[in-house]
């Protein structure tokens, strides 16, 4: 097998375990698949690095949505990069509002690991709906 195929076999294998992690609510098994100096970057929410503030974030949004419905739509693999284009449902907890957001996570893996994750989707929704995350709490 050439190196370049071993690579986009080990992201989507890594990128799969990151959203069936994701989607069965184990944050801690999504932290162990990334790398210490994780770059975690979600639109009108949270620009850091480090795996223990992305723990921490993972923390605070835990509980801002509820009866969450996530959808994957589409994936696109490249190499050691991937893009899943998704649409979500649910309900803002703090409000009771319903909540409707759609986007594109962009996900880079290097040696079986998630260096990056940039979550896209409709920043206007976020500023309506949801509170901040202070990187110095």
């Amino acid at each position: 097998m050439n190196a370049d195929l071993e690579q986009l076999n080990e992201t989507r294998d890594v990128v799969n375990r990151f959203y069936a992690s994701f989607l069965s609510g184990d944050t801690d098994e999504m932290l162990e698949l990334m790398s210490e100096s994780v770059e975690v970057r979600f639109l009108a929410q949270v620009d850091l690095k480090g795996k223990q503030n992305a723990r921490r974030f993972f923390a605070f949004s835990s509980g801002l949505l509820s009866d969450l419905e996530f959808k994957i739509e589409q994936q696109i693999f490249d190499g050691e990069w991937a893009a899943t284009l998704w649409t979500e449902t649910g309900i803002v907890t703090a409000s009771g509002k319903p909540w409707t957001n759609h986007g594109v996570d962009v996900i880079r893996v290097e040696n079986s690991e998630v260096t990056v994750v940039h979550e896209n989707n409709d920043v206007r929704l976020v500023y309506a709906h949801l509170p901040r995350f202070s990187a110095n709490c």
